[in-house]
């Protein structure tokens, strides 16, 4: 099997995301088996033969596309070089350096805040609907949400993820390994190894030296499939066998870009655009940016819920589909000041995006950000009530209003039960103190300015 999944699969995922993109997979349609441009409808897959050796060829037929033009019409304009990306954003709010020692705090807010929040989505990350959450939670009296969730439902007997028991209320006693936590993890190694002298090729050797191939998801375990075998080069990884090329990777992979340079906006980005562009494209590329250049300001002076999400939107093309979601919700949320409408509108809103899609869990960061209002507590639970990627949108919520608001903002109820300890897989790294990470974080924040 190819990378992360069979030719059928990525043939099917391969057509929605060109169509996405902006092309038009239809016009190049050829229902003749026996034709060497054989490149069926999507909807009709299920009427020919499984198995790798038949869909091979209408994949890479299909792929093909990717070399046409743009569809007539398309509003979006989603460059994916960084020069010309930051010449589609939008100009990046004013933001004035932390002192030494309120930097610390803040920092220490954010990993903390991160690995908390990761901790308080990650049992629910089942592909759960809103709707169930809010039925799950009111069967064990937890909703609305202000806690840790229980790990069983007696009422509606349901069990949420079985390996998430110390992610659950009353069992939490550490951090657990999560690809939120360990891409933090990995990008601090990836600093203090290299520094700004960074490659592409250096975040792949980065995983492989470091974490298990199951550990990476979608775009990545793409990437990491193509780096095992050698077979591509670098610049072509997002393109090959990756129709996932703009799922979720990007956004939870990029914190340490927004922690080590606090109150630098285009450094955040730049650097957040080599690290996700190694695996990514457009919309992916940008969810990783929109997240550096708002913890970049989050770790600045003064940080508003404004400031930080204009910050975020500095980051990405302002014609690109993430900026429009983003901009979608917090007009929707100005509209009704109430959450849960705004959180049903996104979601019908978005509904044909995967689980995994950068542009609804984005939304859903978004919401929590202004929603939350930069209380920590409300901001974690709103991500993570929302559904989609329970504990990767709580963790961004976490991280981002976390350095906004400093480990003296976040009730200690929160990380306290975490013990200072991270039990990761990263080999570099392994079972480490969330302490101690900070200090390195420092250190490498100290080492690229």
């Amino acid at each position: 099997m190819p990378g992360y999944a069979d030719y059928k699969k990525l043939f099917c995922e391969e057509y929605k995301t060109l169509l996405w993109e902006g092309y038009d997979p239809e016009k190049y349609i050829v229902n003749d088996v026996d034709s060497p441009d054989f490149c069926p409808d999507p909807k009709t897959a299920d009427t020919y033969p499984t198995g790798d050796d038949f869909w091979r060829r209408p994949y890479e037929n299909l792929c093909k596309v990717m070399d046409t033009p743009i569809r007539e019409g398309y509003p979006y304009v989603e460059p994916n070089g960084f020069e010309e990306i930051m010449k589609e954003a939008i100009k990046s709010p004013e933001m004035k350096p932390l002192s030494d020692e309120e930097y610390k705090k803040r920092l220490y807010g954010a990993f903390f805040g991160r690995c908390a929040s990761v901790i308080l989505g990650k049992p629910l990350e089942m592909g759960l609907t809103k709707q169930f959450i809010r039925e799950y939670l009111e069967s064990v009296n937890e909703y609305p949400l202000n806690d840790f969730v229980s790990a069983r439902s007696e009422k509606l007997d349901f069990t949420l993820r079985e390996d998430c028991v110390y992610s659950t209320k009353g069992n939490v006693k550490f951090a657990q390994s999560d690809d939120d936590i360990n891409y933090t993890l990995l990008g601090l190694l990836l600093v203090e190894k290299h520094g700004l002298d960074i490659e592409p090729w250096m975040i792949g050797d980065n995983w492989a030296n470091n974490i298990p191939f199951y550990w990476c998801w979608c775009a990545s375990r793409v990437a990491y499939y193509h780096l095992v075998n050698g077979t591509i080069p670098v610049e072509k990884i997002p393109y090959t066998l990756n129709p996932w090329r703009e799922c979720i990777d990007g956004q939870i992979r990029t914190d340490i870009w927004g922690y080590v340079f606090p109150a630098k906006h285009y450094e955040a980005c730049k650097y957040a655009h080599l690290d996700t562009s190694y695996s990514l494209t457009k919309n992916g590329i940008y969810g990783g940016m929109f997240v550096a250049g708002a913890l970049s300001c989050a770790l600045s002076e003064n940080p508003t819920v404004d400031r930080i999400i204009d910050a975020g939107l500095a980051s990405i093309p302002k014609k690109s589909r993430l900026y429009e979601a983003i901009e979608n919700v917090r007009n929707w949320y100005r509209e009704t000041k109430d959450w849960q409408a705004t959180a049903d509108r996104l979601l019908e809103e978005y509904k044909e995006i995967p689980c995994e899609g950068t542009i609804n869990n984005m939304a859903v960061v978004a919401l929590g950000i202004i929603a939350g209002e930069l209380e920590y507590t409300k901001s974690i639970t709103i991500a993570t009530m929302c559904g989609l990627d329970t504990d990767c949108n709580a963790g961004t919520v976490g991280s981002i209003v976390g350095a906004a608001v400093g480990i003296d903002g976040i009730e200690k109820r929160w990380y306290e039960p975490l013990n200072d300890t991270i039990k990761s897989v990263v080999a570099s790294v392994g079972e480490c103190k969330i302490s101690d990470i900070c200090e390195r974080i420092i250190k490498a924040k100290e080492k690229v300015n």
